[in-house]
């Protein structure tokens, strides 16, 4: 799968290199930076685009996980779509306190393509909420009522 600016649209759920994400910079998060540590995810990851700015070229993704935890909403199966490999069948969370805006260009340099996550073509990759904009704005929602501003990550 080649990834396009074209093709980060609401609802793709990606698997990216949080590290390459830092690498290139503009890339910002709410997660918690305490005493105890940075909250934000790191390595590679899933993320839901929940967004897209095509005028700032950025959009808001949040990072997803298979396990869920305090803060963690998950989402319904019913609202998956895509060929990958146990994706509509199984556990995904979101964290209510975790958002990352993220310039669409670094989204496309750090997309990992893995085949058995994301099918070419790109028409059968994972989405969630294909068809359910306000969905994806409720997870949105959540960034305006996090406990921690957008820093750079």
């Amino acid at each position: 799968m080649t990834l396009t600016h074209e093709d980060v649209t609401p609802g793709l759920v990606l698997h990216l290199d949080t590290a390459l994400l830092r690498a290139r910079g503009g890339c910002q998060t709410n997660a918690v930076l305490g005493p105890a540590g940075d909250r934000s995810v790191v390595g590679t990851h899933d993320f839901l685009i929940v967004s897209v700015d095509p005028v700032a070229g950025r959009c808001t993704a949040v990072p997803l996980f298979t396990k869920t935890a305090v803060g963690n909403q998950p989402l319904e199966n019913g609202k998956k779509s895509g060929r990958a490999t146990q994706w509509i069948s199984a556990d995904s969370f979101f964290s209510r306190w975790q958002h990352w805006r993220i310039p669409i260009a670094s989204v496309v340099a750090a997309a990992v393509v893995d085949p058995a996550l994301d099918p070419v073509p790109l028409a059968d990759s994972r989405r969630y909420a294909a068809t359910d904009r306000s969905a994806l704005d409720d997870i949105k929602n959540w960034e305006g009522r996090n406990r921690a501003p957008y820093r750079d990550v």
